[in-house]
């Protein structure tokens, strides 16, 4: 029994056989079985397979007595395989190299989920390669265990059986097969996504898909059997009723059934121009059979509302009107375009003007008493720049402090705090007089520091990722050097950045970094990895994070204090969940099955869940928190608060490790994609070989951490310690006082 099953039918694909079969043997994975499916090919297809075979026992071949089509084949070979895992494969096609140990590592890490689903390239004849829109979407979801149906993008992408491996349990299970006719991938695609429960992804480029330039994609042929697509949905609207969807997936599919009518309708190659009227005919009965019921989300997606709408009025005239209208969108863009960007950038010309406002300002002496402080780019009120404002008093009692914070965001301010909004008249009036300014990311580039004001960076954190320069050659991680530009994209997918272009992102980030006077740093470690990062003129602070002085300090009361205002009982053992960020969109944060965790551990246990900054929590946390087991630490200003009420600490490769490390409390690190974490941000560091405490790699272990108090036992308190004498070498308790005297006091 093989770990893979790799089912590849083969019908007149006798020129690029050999190449596909080839593509699996020479995997750096050995522990599958190729179930060739002769499905009656009149080519020498049989005969390549059968020759391969000789020379390798994996190759199993299969002759068909007469012709059953593409999905019936694959159904056989099903029959067949023996493999835990199944994997189709079209004759024509091929697995990129590393594929199969890449998909198979992601399997086990994640405990054998019933779907994996991965990436793929179109190839064309004359060497043009596409890689899928998918890329972006798969990236955000390479992450752990997931429902698809919770994930309703996944349902765009294009419905093809072969970007999947799938659990041969779980499809016997389900009893799905191919059904005869074209389009047979659709049905058979959304039955798996709509029933899985349990399903990763694999943001790689596992399938090189060809794109012949003749006689081998009869989805590319003038055929009456382009008809059989009705069908195809019937099943999907079918399947969906069985498992009871949601009105927002069905209105989903509705769409997406729409979208595909258009798309086949549209395509010269694909209905002959006398039978198009006939075929829209046919689509209008499909469309008014599976028209959802009306709710709330039968008004999303206009264009598809659009289509649909005439679709079900069975108005071929108007269709026809409106994909001419609909084709020639492009065009009228372009042009308007050559209009609208002159005129936009005059606008951007204007509004640089109102900078003279600073520039005016600057012309004024420097108020010597005026301190400027801002955190995340103005979005809030902590971090290392609030326990420095929080020690002005018993310092400097002297200066006055300004916060540059958002409108939205006034409301975390104590009462009588002054504050400016970012980009307003007053803030360029603060900045052209202050003379210190406190921030834990950079200052705007249109802030140019006068002779005499000093800049303090105060940073955010340990620097377990990349960044500064050192993210200059990541096109994903170097999006963080501007946290306000969106990707670039085109329809759903992320276009690349020029290369000039993200040159010179990253000279003007340095060029708002040869501002700062000072730097603080909490350990030796840092102070190097920062100064290759910023190469840049200033001085460093080793005095430790001011964040962290009340975790050197705290009393047994500040801790109660903690705990009575996170909801926590005296007798509870309390578990913070606080995982990182990741460079794409649409991270959720949620990577713990902590309906899975709360069952293995007894009553006692509380977790706390404090998502990054960045992201928002969804309805499945909003459940968790209503059963009382959970607690949604990201109502709370402060993470501290966590950090002082929590026993034991999980997190992924946040830097919040390196401060509750200070506490010398257990920490145990939940690192389910750390290998793509790692291609995609970079580390200066193996996590997994230097950790604070235990490690788990996927659910499981996480489960037997807890079941078994691993978290606290002899070989993670000696990994913890470790950690603490490395990375908390300058948290004294005073590094805001320290701050204050080297600083504001010349």
């Amino acid at each position: 029994m093989a770990f893979f099953s790799i089912i590849v039918p083969i019908y007149n694909v006798q020129a690029y056989l050999r190449a596909a079969l080839e593509s699996v043997q020479m995997q750096d994975f050995d522990d599958f079985e190729i179930v060739v499916v002769d499905d009656c090919s009149p080519d020498h297809s049989a005969k390549i397979a059968q020759e391969l075979a000789k020379s390798d026992a994996r190759i199993k071949p299969i002759h068909l007595e007469k012709n059953v089509g593409l999905g019936m084949a694959r159904n056989i070979g099903i029959s067949a395989a023996t493999g835990d895992y199944v994997i189709f494969l079209d004759g024509d096609d091929t697995l990129a190299p590393g594929s199969l140990k890449a998909i198979s590592e992601k399997l086990i890490r994640n405990d054998l989920p019933e779907v994996l689903i991965y990436n793929y390239s179109r190839v064309w004849w004359d060497g043009r390669e596409a890689v899928s829109w998918g890329a972006e979407l798969l990236a955000n979801l390479s992450v752990g265990t997931f429902m698809p149906q919770e994930h309703r993008r996944l349902l765009n992408l294009l419905p093809i059986a072969c970007n999947k491996a799938y659990r041969r349990e779980f499809l016997l299970n389900l009893g799905v097969q191919f059904p005869a006719g074209l389009y047979e991938d659709v049905s058979f695609t959304y039955t798996v996504l709509l029933n899985a429960r349990r399903a990763v992804s694999l943001n790689r480029v596992v399938l090189i898909y060809r794109q012949r330039r003749s006689g081998g994609n009869i989805l590319g042929t003038p055929s009456p059997r382009h008809f059989d697509i009705f069908e195809q949905y019937d099943r999907v609207f079918a399947e969906a009723s069985r498992v009871q969807v949601s009105d927002a997936i069905r209105k989903h599919l509705y769409d997406i059934m729409i979208n595909h009518y258009v798309t086949i309708i549209r395509h010269r190659g694909r209905i002959a121009k006398s039978e198009r009227k006939r075929f829209f005919a046919s689509a209008s009965v499909s469309a008014n059979n599976h028209y959802p019921q009306k709710s709330s989300d039968q008004a999303k997606n206009l264009p598809s509302n659009v289509r649909g709408n005439l679709f079900r009025k069975n108005s071929f005239v108007a269709f026809r009107t409106y994909s001419w209208v609909d084709e020639k969108r492009t065009p009228i863009k372009r042009s308007l375009g050559k209009i609208y960007w002159p005129i936009r950038r005059a606008v951007r010309k204007v509004r640089a003007a109102g900078r003279l406002w600073y520039g005016f300002f600057r012309m004024f002496p420097i108020k010597k008493n005026v301190v400027v402080f801002s955190e995340y780019w103005g979005s809030g009120y902590g971090c290392n720049p609030k326990a420095i404002y929080d020690a002005l008093p018993n310092f400097a009692p002297s200066l006055t402090a300004v916060w540059v914070i958002e409108k939205d965001m006034v409301g975390k301010l104590p009462p009588g705090v002054k504050h400016v909004s970012p980009n307003s008249l007053k803030q360029w009036m603060v900045f052209a007089r202050a003379k210190y300014f406190v921030n834990n990311v950079n200052f705007p580039g249109a802030f140019k520091k006068r002779d005499g004001q000093i800049v303090i960076q105060t940073m955010h954190g340990t620097p377990l990722k990349f960044c500064g320069l050192d993210v200059m050659n990541n096109s994903v991680a170097s999006s963080a050097i501007d946290p306000k530009r969106k990707a670039p994209r085109k329809g759903d997918q992320v276009v690349t950045l020029d290369p000039s272009r993200s040159r010179q992102e990253f000279a003007d980030l340095l060029r708002r970094s040869d501002n700062w006077d000072y730097a603080l740093s909490s350990n030796a470690y840092s102070t190097e990895m920062w100064g290759h990062a910023y190469p840049c003129r200033y001085s460093w602070l080793e005095v430790g994070y001011p964040r962290n002085d009340i975790l050197v300090n705290f009393t047994e009361q500040d801790i109660a204090q903690a705990r009575a205002l996170v909801g926590v009982k005296e007798n509870q053992k309390v578990v913070l969940y606080a995982p990182t960020y990741r460079d794409v969109e649409g991270d959720s944060s949620l990577r713990i099955d902590f309906e899975n965790l709360i069952e293995k551990v007894d009553e006692s246990y509380i977790f706390i869940l404090r998502a990054h900054h960045t992201t928002t929590l969804g309805p499945k946390v909003a459940k968790l928190v209503e059963s009382g087991r959970v607690i949604d630490g990201s109502a709370f200003s402060s993470i501290v608060d966590c950090y002082l009420a929590a026993d034991i600490l999980i997190t992924d490769y946040s830097s919040v490790m390196f401060d509750y490390a200070v506490l010398n409390r257990p920490i145990v690190i939940f690192a389910d994609d750390w290998e793509a974490y790692q291609e995609a941000r970079g580390t200066y560091f193996n996590l997994l070989e230097e950790p604070p405490g235990a490690v788990a790699i996927n659910q499981s272990q996480l489960n037997e951490i807890f079941e078994k108090r691993l978290y606290d036992s002899v070989q993670s308190r000696a990994r913890l310690q470790a950690f603490r004498e490395k990375f908390c070498e300058f948290d004294k308790g005073n590094a805001a006082q320290q701050v204050i005297e080297l600083t504001m006091k010349g």
